[in-house]
C-alpha cells in the first residue's frame, strides 16, 4: 500500500487552442514558482497522496497508468477512474483501476490495447454509474480509431467495449468523444468532439444516445459553429427530467464556447418525438484576442466543461476570460433574466489559482473545483467557493515533487473529504491520487 502524507499551510488529439493553453500553464508555472505562501485566500488543509502512479517499492520501474485527465468515480466503495496512458512499461494507451479511499487495495482492472478491437487514450471525465455498472469513452481506437463506448463492473470485473465510432470523413453519427454521459431511463447521452452532418468532413461534434441493452446509437443534434463546436465534459440533465445542459469549448458568436439545452420529447402515442436545441449564452472574446479573451463581464473556452446545477441556476468553469483572462467560475440563471454573472476570475492575487481544465463539484451551497497551474508553486490548486460568490478559498496549493501537479478536473466529496487526482507530479512525474480534508 501507497501512502504519503503531507500537510501544507495556508498536458493524442491536440487542437491549435489546446496546444497554446499548454503553453501557456507552462509560463505561468515558471513565473509562480518563485512566490512564496502568505496571501489571504488561503485555508488550512491537509492534503495526503493517497497513490503515486508508477511507483512500487521505492522505484518508478512498474506497469501503471500515467497522466489522469479525468476525474474519479464513487462506487461500491471504492474510487473508480482512468489514465490516458501508462507508464515505460506499459503500451501507453491508458488503463482503468479501483483504489480504496484509504489508499490500500489498488488494482488495474483494464489495460487498454487500441485499436480495433478495444479504446484508448481516455480523456473524458468521471465514470458514469448506472446500476452496478460504470460507462465510458475513450478518445480514440476501436475500428476506426475514433474512440470507443465501454462498460465495467463495480467491482473491478466484466469490462467490455460496447461501440466504436465512424470515421469523420463520412461525416457521421459522432466520433473522438471527450465526454462521458447522462444517464435517464437507462439510456447513455453523451457528447462527441467531432463528427455529425455540419462543416465538412471533420464535422463541429454531435449530442447522441446510447442503449447499453440493445447498442442502440442514435444521433441526437450536430454542432454547426454557431450554435456550438467541439463539446467536451459531459451534459447534465434537468431535474425535471426534460432537458439537457452542456457547454461547448468553441462555435458560438465569439468562437470559444456556448451554453445550451436540448430536450428530445417523445410522445408514446404516436412515436413523434420533438427536439429543442438553443443556445442559452455565448461565451465572449473581446476583439477576437484569443486564447485569454480578457473580459470582467464573461468567460471562454470552458475545457471539459461539466455544468452543475441549484434549483434554477447552472454554475460552471472557464479555461479563460474573465479579468486577467485566467479563467472564470461563473453561474447563469435559468428563469426570468436569465442573467449570466462572472463569480471569480481567476489571476486576482500574483498566486490564486489560474486556467482550470476541469468541472465544479456542488455541496449544499458550496463548489469545489481545481486549477490546473497557479498556487504557490505554479501546479495548481483546489478552491472552493459560495454559490453566491463569496468565501472564495483556496484550500490546497500543489508544490510537485512527492506532491500532485496539475490537476485537469474536478474533485468528488467521500466521507467528508475531496478526492481527485492531479497529471503529472508525484515522485515519477506520472501524476497522483490525492484526498484533501475538509475542515
Amino acid at each position: 500500500m501507497q501512502f504519503e502524507s503531507e500537510t501544507w499551510t495556508m498536458v493524442p488529439m491536440s487542437s491549435a487552442l489546446t496546444t497554446c493553453r499548454r503553453w501557456i500553464l507552462a509560463i505561468v508555472a515558471m513565473l509562480t514558482f518563485q512566490v512564496t505562501l502568505g496571501v489571504a485566500g488561503v485555508a488550512h488543509a491537509t492534503d495526503t497522496v493517497i497513490y503515486t502512479f508508477a511507483l512500487a517499492n521505492n522505484v518508478c520501474s512498474n506497469l501503471d497508468g500515467a497522466a489522469p485527465k479525468g476525474s474519479l468515480t464513487f462506487a461500491n466503495g471504492f474510487l473508480f477512474g482512468s489514465t490516458s496512458s501508462t507508464s515505460g512499461k506499459g503500451n501507453g494507451l491508458g488503463i482503468i483501476f479501483h483504489i480504496d479511499p484509504a489508499g490500500s487495495n489498488y488494482s488495474i482492472d483494464h489495460q487498454f490495447t487500441g485499436a480495433p478491437g478495444d479504446g484508448r487514450d481516455p480523456e473524458s471525465n468521471a465514470m458514469t454509474l448506472g446500476g452496478t455498472v460504470l460507462y465510458g469513452t475513450t478518445l480514440n481506437g476501436g475500428l476506426n480509431d475514433n474512440g470507443t463506448i465501454f462498460s465495467i463492473n463495480d467491482d473491478g470485473t466484466g469490462y467490455a467495449s460496447l461501440f466504436s465510432f465512424q470515421k469523420s470523413v463520412l461525416k457521421n453519427k459522432g466520433d473522438q468523444p471527450f465526454s462521458t454521459f447522462a444517464l435517464s431511463s437507462g439510456i447513455l447521452f453523451g457528447m462527441t468532439s467531432q463528427g455529425g452532418s455540419m462543416n465538412g468532413p471533420v464535422g463541429d461534434g454531435t449530442i447522441f444516445s446510447f442503449d447499453p441493452q440493445t447498442a442502440a446509437y442514435t444521433r441526437l443534434h450536430s454542432f454547426g459553429g454557431p450554435d456550438g463546436s467541439d463539446p467536451h465534459g459531459q451534459q447534465i440533465l434537468d431535474p425535471n427530467g426534460i432537458a439537457f445542459y452542456g457547454m461547448t469549448q468553441t462555435g458560438g458568436v465569439h468562437n470559444v464556447g456556448v451554453i445550451y439545452s436540448f430536450s428530445d420529447v417523445c410522445i408514446s402515442s404516436n412515436s413523434k418525438c420533438v427536439k429543442t436545441f438553443k443556445v442559452l449564452h455565448n461565451f465572449a472574446c473581446p476583439h477576437g484576442l484569443t486564447p485569454a479573451c480578457v473580459d470582467p463581464a464573461d468567460g471562454a473556452s470552458p475545457d471539459h466543461g461539466t455544468l452543475v446545477q441549484l434549483r434554477n441556476t447552472l454554475f460552471g468553469i472557464t479555461t479563460a476570460g474573465g479579468k486577467f483572462g485566467m479563467g472564470t467560475i461563473f453561474s447563469l440563471g435559468l428563469k426570468g433574466a436569465k442573467k449570466f454573472t462572472v463569480l471569480h476570475s481567476f489571476g486576482a492575487s500574483p498566486i490564486d489559482g489560474l486556467t482550470p481544465l476541469g468541472s465544479l463539484m456542488l455541496n449544499g451551497s458550496t463548489l469545489y473545483g481545481t486549477t490546473s497551474a497557479g498556487g504557490s508553486a505554479g501546479f495548481g490548486t483546489v478552491f472552493q467557493i459560495n454559490t453566491d460568490g463569496t468565501n472564495y478559498v483556496r484550500l490546497h496549493d500543489f508544490q510537485s515533487g512527492n506532491d500532485g501537479a496539475n490537476p485537469a478536473d474536478n474533485v468528488i466529496l467521500v466521507n467528508n473529504a475531496l478526492f481527485g487526482m492531479t497529471e503529472a507530479g508525484g515522485r515519477c512525474n506520472h501524476g497522483v491520487i490525492f484526498s484533501v480534508a475538509l475542515p
